[in-house]
């Protein structure tokens, strides 16, 4: 189950991959990765480590597992990679509206 916040930022991601490959040189991708596929290999982490999350709790609740400590650790590596994706997002957002409010 994707969430809105996910579904944006995987749009994010793939606009700005399509605006990159649009207008950039090659000589500026000098590292072999660009910005989107890093921003993406990260997204899908936290993705994943959501889904881990989730599994988790399921197997509690349905008593397929009692280690609760296990449990309460994976939400807590889902959460602080998702708060740490939304900061990411909103300093992208915040430098993308400093950019476009910029005089030309």
């Amino acid at each position: 189950m994707s969430s809105p916040i996910s579904n944006n930022l995987a749009g994010l991601t793939r606009s700005l991959s399509t605006e990159r490959s649009a207008g950039e040189s090659s000589s500026a991708n000098a590292s072999g990765t660009g910005f989107s596929e890093t921003f993406e290999k990260y997204l899908d982490e936290v993705t994943s480590l959501q889904r881990e999350a989730s599994q988790s709790v399921q197997q509690l609740v349905t008593g397929q597992t009692d280690d609760l400590a296990g449990v309460m650790s994976a939400m807590e590596k889902s959460d602080v990679a998702f708060k740490t994706l939304l900061a990411i997002r909103s300093k992208l957002l915040d430098a993308y509206n400093e950019l476009r409010n910029m005089p030309i």
